[in-house]
């Protein structure tokens, strides 16, 4: 099922308890970044329940492609829709996802257990041409949820989440076990993720994106204005606790 790709010792790879996947992998990257504004008070409020500091009032879209995902061979990619945020923790300037979205359910499983992400399951199309357009849409149990449309121009302008040289690094976010019994958290903790990933300079271009309603999925509630539009490649993300730097921070409850 993983092909050629290596499995490591204590992996999770079908035990007899869970997690039934692995709990370490790689891919590459090719991702469309859509830079949009957003107004501060309403990310501000679905953070309102974490520790983190809000940065600024920027909103990254990232239409992601990773050919090759280890834990997606069998479909020869896996795609997110990260939707993602700049803050501090303490000592940390990084980022965290308000949505996300996610093509493979191993890597939905992975990505929620192990590090906290809010990956939900889709269905998408990321197609490259040879001139560089991208075409892409996330739909999600057949509810179209975002389309995405980005033509090449070097005269386009190129805005990043934050002004700075510096960019945030890794991914942090609030873990949590909903309680069996009733309506409430039984645990929760702080994971924070920083892996290997060197992107190639962004290539500037212009860009249309529409996003549609649905009631399980407010994303048109962000009214997002968008800023900037670039397309980056790196040939490496992930890899494992030999390169990644993973850790619990802290835990909330009990």
């Amino acid at each position: 099922m993983f092909g050629n790709y290596k499995m490591h010792p204590n992996s999770g790879v079908n035990p007899p308890y869970s997690p039934a996947y692995p709990v370490e992998w790689e891919c590459a990257l090719r991702t469309l970044e859509v830079m949009t504004r957003v107004d501060q008070k309403k990310v501000a409020a679905l953070l309102a329940d974490t520790p983190f500091e809000l940065v600024n009032d920027r909103v990254a879209f990232r239409f992601m492609a990773s050919p090759g995902h280890t834990l997606a061979v069998h479909q020869g990619r896996m795609f997110d829709l990260m939707v993602t945020v700049a803050v501090r923790y303490e000592d940390l300037f990084t980022q965290t996802h308000i949505y996300m979205y996610c093509s493979d359910p191993m890597g939905i499983a992975a990505g929620r257990e192990l590090f906290g992400y809010t990956k939900k399951d889709c269905t998408f199309r990321f197609d490259e041409a040879a001139d560089g357009n991208i075409q892409s849409a996330v739909i999600r149990r057949g509810v179209p949820l975002a389309e995405v449309s980005f033509t090449p121009d070097p005269s386009a302008p190129v805005v990043r989440l934050v002004d700075d040289v510096e960019q945030p690094g890794g991914e942090i976010h609030v873990r949590r076990l909903p309680h069996p019994e009733r309506l409430e958290t039984a645990y929760a903790d702080i994971v924070y993720r920083r892996t290997p990933i060197a992107y190639s300079a962004p290539v500037s271009g212009r860009v249309s994106m529409s996003l549609h309603e649905s009631a399980f999925d407010p994303l048109t509630e962000l009214e997002p204005e968008i800023l900037s539009a670039q397309f980056m490649v790196s040939d490496v993300y992930g890899g494992g606790f030999a390169v990644e730097d993973r850790r619990l921070l802290k835990r909330l409850i009990p």
